[in-house]
């Protein structure tokens, strides 16, 4: 074999190594898919969301038509949510329900439009809650509202225009501006 010959024979299978080695290093790259911060990382329609404590009794249950999760904010959106939470005997304590709800990561659930808060428990003498806009701490159960908002109980209705209240203890304290109606029922004695 020449001497020339040898020498193209080594260049040529030089050349073929480094195309080799080129065409390794271009299949490393990893090209980050865009997420435009706009759109929801996913959807669904007719979601429910079911929620456990660290002991795996239910906390709450959420339904909703459509939900939107933004990975990047790590909020969620609800369409038409309606959410039940439950005590530590896992009985449906109170029922949620709003036009739309921002659920985030630091489990805060704001309720926006035509929020109203029911009681399932009979025993409960605050029987329900409506407002315009509320926020709801999943862990501790405090709601509070900076709308005007309608307290209805067994036998009076409250109207305020600010309330704090929880869930669990089933309190409700309005703060400004508050009016207030009772029922008193007469009794009838026998002559």
């Amino acid at each position: 074999m020449s001497n020339t010959r040898r020498w193209v024979i080594i260049l040529l299978s030089l050349l073929v190594l480094i195309l080799i080695g080129v065409n390794l290093a271009d299949k490393d790259t990893v090209v980050q898919p865009t997420v435009s911060s706009n759109e929801p990382t996913y959807q669904s329609e007719h979601s429910t969301t079911l929620a456990y404590s660290p002991e795996g009794a239910l906390n709450y249950r959420l339904v909703a038509e459509h939900v939107e999760y933004f990975s990047d904010t790590a909020i969620s959106w609800f369409t038409n949510p309606v959410m039940t939470q439950y005590d530590e005997n896992k009985v449906a304590t109170w029922s949620l329900r709003a036009d739309r709800a921002k659920l985030t990561n630091d489990r805060m659930l704001y309720l926006y439009g035509n929020v109203v808060l029911t009681a399932l428990t009979p025993d409960s003498q605050l029987r329900k809650i409506t407002t315009d806009n509320a926020q709801v701490n999943l862990v501790t159960q405090d709601v509070a509202s900076d709308d005007q908002v309608t307290l209805y109980g067994t036998s009076f209705n409250s109207t305020g225009l600010k309330m704090r209240g929880n869930l669990r203890s089933k309190n409700a304290e309005l703060i400004e501006k508050v009016r207030t109606s009772y029922e008193i029922q007469n009794k009838q004695t026998q002559p």
